[in-house]
């Protein structure tokens, strides 16, 4: 029986994946794909490459350090639900002048970040690595604007595939080849499921998206935030078909830019893995039975059919 493993999208939510995977070790369950989104792709990228999660942490972690400058640059453009009513009057003030500023920038620039510095981590992270290096076979997801469909990407350089797959958009530009215009796979696929149908017998996956929670519907932003959030919702619903196991850490609460919480949220994914060791080996277990039934009934209509044949 073959094992896929579906890493969603989530921002530093995804940081939870690490845990996971450390579970999974534990559990001695060997993964035989991996499918990974956005920041899901970075996490199974490198572990496709090593499969070693104490690795994976270790070098994320360390990366989060070099970095921490230009990641933490990202709080500021992490979306607002209404402002507090609790807030003094300067708070509030001050609150409304950032959201005006905000918001015209995203009308005035393509994006709001540079990318070089992430385009640089991406490239010392993953080097010149090629998906042909992986140790477990590995995909990631991207959306491409021009045709408006998810795009599978399997091949070639590791880092700019990757890169493509995170790039959110508006904050990062897209990544532009030949054909196609790649911006983040969440866009249409959080949960890249669809991906490993065709390969794997046995899929886990691993949502690490937020939560359904409409916002405090006050003024126009707020309504077409919410209206947002429904769309997408029913896109994750739809991603998700397919999957045998869930394993779901609960980290909606965070947010996509708080890569503070490492710790915390590496944590959260473990304990949630862990507590579900023996429902995912007996669901596992049903799995291979189940696989292994079918194959001896097609064993047998084959033998039926030539034995048949013979006769006639």
């Amino acid at each position: 029986m073959k094992v896929g493993l579906a890493l969603g999208g989530g921002g530093a939510r995804a940081l939870a994946h690490i845990g996971v995977l450390k579970a999974l070790e534990e559990f001695k369950v060997e993964i035989d794909f991996i499918a990974g989104t956005s920041m899901g792709a970075l996490v199974g990228g490198l572990y496709a490459l090593r499969p070693d999660a104490a690795y994976v942490e270790k070098i994320i972690r360390e990366y989060l350090i070099k970095y921490k400058k230009d990641i933490s640059s990202l709080k500021m453009y992490a979306a607002r639900s209404s402002v507090d009513e609790k807030k003094l009057f300067l708070e509030k003030s001050f609150s409304f002048a950032k959201d005006l500023y905000l918001w015209n920038l995203r009308i005035v620039k393509p994006y709001l970040i540079s990318p070089k510095p992430f385009f640089k981590m991406f490239k010392e992270l993953f080097k010149y690595h090629k998906f042909s290096d992986c140790r477990i076979p590995f995909s990631c997801v991207a959306v491409d604007l021009l045709k408006g469909e998810a795009v599978t990407l399997c091949d070639n350089y590791l880092f700019r595939n990757i890169a493509a797959s995170c790039a959110l958009p508006g904050f990062f530009p897209p990544l532009k080849t030949k054909d196609k215009v790649l911006v983040d796979g969440g866009v249409l696929m959080p949960l890249p499921v669809a991906t490993l149908k065709n390969c794997a017998d046995f899929i886990i996956g691993v949502p690490v998206h937020e939560s359904f929670s409409p916002y405090n519907m006050k003024n126009a932003l707020d309504i077409m935030f919410t209206a947002d959030k429904v769309r997408y919702k029913k896109i994750i619903e739809y991603s998700q078909q397919g999957v045998d196991f869930f394993i779901s850490p609960p980290v909606s609460s965070y947010a996509w830019s708080d890569f503070d919480y490492v710790e915390e949220i590496i944590q959260k994914g473990y304990k949630e893995a862990y507590s579900r060791k023996k429902e995912l080996l007996k669901a596992a277990s049903g799995r291979r039975i189940s696989s292994f039934l079918g194959v001896r009934k097609i064993i047998g209509r084959i033998a039926n059919r030539l034995h048949f044949g013979a006769v006639v």
